[in-house]
């Protein structure tokens, strides 16, 4: 019996330990944590990953997480090909403080080194002190081999490592991808070293057709995510070219794609709701039977607000710099980008309001009109408090504590 229950607990543990899934994260695959193709697989009763391009520094995810984590020692240190190193394991519950070191894929010397054809394996049986080796791998100098470039965004989770690459296609680097919409940057051989996105000077989107100047990465620090000038766009079938120019000018051209708005919620967040999103309270609804309208029924509204298209997404407001006011029964032409829209009454508080959006995707326009019957507002004191609404001999009035004002606020 003893030996059924010795047999029993191993297996318990060895179940244990294969239930966990190790995931090589680093330089090479743009620090994903999660990407099957750098995940250790069983090979014959070993841990083991192959990848076709290996180099810099890593560390070993848990389950496509990054707590815990398992790192290196000390800075500097890590694994050399025919050689091993033992992990450090840390949950990384308390942030960058409590974080290893990462680990290095160690060269002989130094340089713009990688391996090719690279063979890893992890040692597992200690789940708190992996073992990681290099057993395979030809060296090469990267800094003689040409240059790649690829396209990584939101349209693939920020995957650098299986970004599409550009492809030279009579004589133009060029690239095609079936979907596209959110934000994106160009980097140079799957890696972050090097990326290019947003002109660091016109902070403008990309346009159909029309030449893209990117803004590099350098002293200044890492261009803001590129994205299309419609804020709404999506685009099937979009192919893209990139021009390396004198200095090493970027320039990228989105030459041809099928439009498509991308579908979100629309939302009015402000200080009526605490400016919190999602909020299902604040989020509208689509009109039935008239094309890109939507509608929100609210008790009362007041205050600043913006329409926010996909939780922050996009946002629509007063235009920059205009002080812009908003008041009830007036169609309100909407701005992008955007300051926050303020009230004329500041102190103004509106009952049974109807919010109707109108939006124009392609042209990236947008109206907004907040209804309510008589265009009356109620005092926000009183409003704030709990209180019993009733309407009598055509007027509202308002009870609170016993005591009933009228809607200006004032006590009866």
């Amino acid at each position: 019996m003893k030996k059924l229950f010795t047999f029993a607990m191993a297996l318990m543990a060895a179940m244990a330990i294969n239930a966990t899934d190790y995931y090589f994260a680093g330089a090479a695959n743009g620090w994903s944590n999660n990407n099957d193709a750098w995940k250790f697989t069983d090979v014959n009763g070993v841990l083991t990953l192959e990848v076709a391009d290996l180099y810099g520094e890593f560390k070993i995810a848990e389950n496509g997480a990054w707590h815990p984590q398992h790192g290196a020692a000390a800075q500097g240190e890590g694994v050399a090909l025919n050689g091993s190193y033992n992990l450090v394991k840390c949950d990384d519950s308390q942030g960058e403080a409590d974080a290893p070191a990462n680990a290095n894929i160690l060269f002989p010397q130094e340089g713009d080194w990688r391996y090719k054809d690279a063979k890893l394996t992890l040692d597992a049986s200690n789940p708190d002190a992996l073992v990681i080796s290099l057993v395979a791998g030809t060296l090469y100098d990267h800094s003689a081999a040409p240059k790649t470039y690829q396209i990584v965004g939101a349209f693939n989770g920020w995957n650098a490592g299986e970004a599409p690459s550009f492809e030279e296609v009579n004589g133009v680097l060029t690239v095609t991808l079936a979907d596209i919409s959110g934000t994106f940057k160009i980097i140079q051989d799957h890696a972050w070293d090097n990326q290019w996105a947003t002109n660091w000077e016109t902070k403008a989107g990309l346009v159909v057709n029309e030449p893209y100047e990117l803004g590099a990465k350098g002293d200044n620090g890492e261009p803001s995510n590129l994205a299309f000038a419609n804020p709404f766009a999506g685009y099937r079938d979009a192919v893209f070219t990139l021009a390396i120019g004198e200095g090493g000018k970027m320039t990228l051209t989105l030459v041809s794609g099928t439009f498509y708005a991308v579908q979100n919620d629309w939302y009015i967040a402000g200080a009526w709701q605490e400016w919190k999103l999602p909020d299902e309270a604040a989020k509208m609804t689509p009109v039935e039977g008239q094309a890109n309208t939507y509608e929100l029924l609210l008790a009362e509204f007041s205050g600043e607000f913006k329409v926010v298209y996909g939780e922050w997404a996009v946002e629509f407001g007063a235009a920059k710099g205009s002080g812009e006011q908003w008041n009830v029964n007036t169609p309100i032409e909407l701005s992008f980008p955007c300051d926050n829209m303020k009230p004329e009454d500041p102190d103004a508080v509106y009952e049974d309001v109807t919010i109707t959006l109108v939006v124009d995707y392609e042209n990236v326009a947008a109206t907004l009109t907040i209804a309510t019957e008589d265009g009356s507002a109620v005092d926000n004191v009183t409003l704030n408090a709990k209180s019993i609404k009733r309407i009598e001999n055509g007027q509202l009035l308002i009870e609170n504590n016993g005591v009933r004002f009228n809607a200006a606020g004032i006590a009866q």
